[in-house]
């Protein structure tokens, strides 16, 4: 009776140890796979689309080598879609796992780019913004300085009587006292993260290694590394935003010009008297009485674009943590891509950027009459 238990499982339990995966429903889940891989690449290269190269004619490219090799990803997918679809689906597993490939050597580019931006956006955050500016302070110094046993923070708590007892502190570095704990916290976790990273774009680049002599890589392995790389990738963007924060909470008066009809950033007044008078204020090149944009928020969802806070160099990777477009940003929330009536009061004539590079495209891609 056992023997026989036994004969009947191994008949019903063989079928699916010999016979492998159907085609249709690999290339159906390599579909659904790539599609979200592509998703979730499209505001990373539209950010960094890298360098921009000639062609054999010597033309420029309109893309950058990135985003070219995006779009052919995306036209290899949209080639075994139609594959898939006509139910070719041996045909249609072959482009999707051609698009993997291409996908998986995209991603260690990207991740290895994100993973050295992430560390100069961390080393810049916690070192001077402005290094002749007598009121910056690095991390070390926040530190050493506004500590509890430091003397300013003696001078801080010291009872007085005022206006007859005049501080013995600039007040303006008393936001360093409340924000010392946190920005040391935020360097703290940004590098956490930024280790994590390296480590899994590391344990990605090894996976080779773990494979047996006669073993070749196979898809799911491809899939185990480019899922990897993206988890690089988000773990760069966590440290990134740690920075971000760093900076937030470093300088807080940057923002002075966005409450201003001028756009002019605060004046200030050294210990002797002698006053600074504040300077206009350019966002992306482009300034006007940033207090009338409907799209200026002054809390903490505020667009990084406005937020001077962020040095202009690292704001493009600001937005990108959000998983937003960078230029989509600016001609949306600076330009008014869509109120047209706020913009022409406060631009004038100006368009968008993003619309006037539509308008070329748009223009080249006519044939000449």
């Amino acid at each position: 009776m056992k023997k026989l238990l036994v004969f009947m499982i191994a008949m019903l339990v063989a079928p699916v140890l010999l016979h492998g995966e159907a085609v249709s429903m690999k290339s159906y889940k390599k579909r659904i796979e790539l599609l979200t891989y592509l998703r979730a690449i499209e505001p990373v290269v539209k950010n960094y689309p890298g360098e921009v190269k000639s062609s054999g004619t010597g033309q420029a490219q309109a893309d950058g080598e990135r985003l070219a090799k995006y779009k052919e990803l995306k036209r290899l997918y949209q080639e075994g879609l139609l594959y898939f679809f006509e139910g070719n689906f041996v045909n249609s597993y072959r482009r999707f796992l051609e698009s993997q490939l291409g996908m998986e050597l995209l991603l260690e580019e990207l991740s290895q780019a994100y993973v050295e931006r992430t560390e100069e956006i961390l080393k810049t955050a916690i070192e001077k913004k402005n290094p002749n500016n007598p009121m910056d302070r690095a991390l070390v110094d926040i530190s050493v300085e506004y500590g509890k046993t430091s003397y300013i923070r003696a001078d801080i708590k010291e009872n007085r009587e005022a206006p007859f007892t005049r501080r013995m502190y600039n007040p303006r570095e008393f936001h360093y006292v409340v924000n010392k704990y946190t920005i040391e916290k935020n360097m703290e976790l940004g590098y956490q993260f930024l280790g994590e990273a390296k480590e899994a774009r590391n344990n990605a680049l090894k996976i080779e290694k773990h494979l047996e002599k006669h073993q070749k890589l196979q898809p799911e392995h491809r899939k185990h590394r480019i899922e990897m790389y993206l988890g690089a990738i988000n773990l760069c963007r966590d440290a990134r935003s740690n920075a971000m924060n760093i900076f937030k909470l470093k300088y807080p008066y940057d923002n002075y010009y966005l409450q201003r009809s001028d756009a002019k950033s605060e004046e200030t007044r050294n210990e002797i008297g002698e006053v600074t008078p504040g300077e206009v204020v350019s966002v992306d090149g482009v300034t006007y009485d940033f207090s009338t944009n409907p799209l200026v928020r002054a809390d903490n969802k505020m667009s990084p674009v406005f937020d001077k806070r962020i040095p202009d160099d690292y704001r493009r990777d600001a937005v990108d943590i959000l998983g937003r477009v960078y230029d989509d940003e600016i001609d949306n929330k600076l330009y008014l891509r869509w109120d047209a009536e706020t913009r022409k009061k406060l631009l004038g004539d100006k368009i968008p950027p993003g619309a006037q590079k539509r308008k070329q495209a748009a223009a080249a891609s006519q044939p000449n009459k």
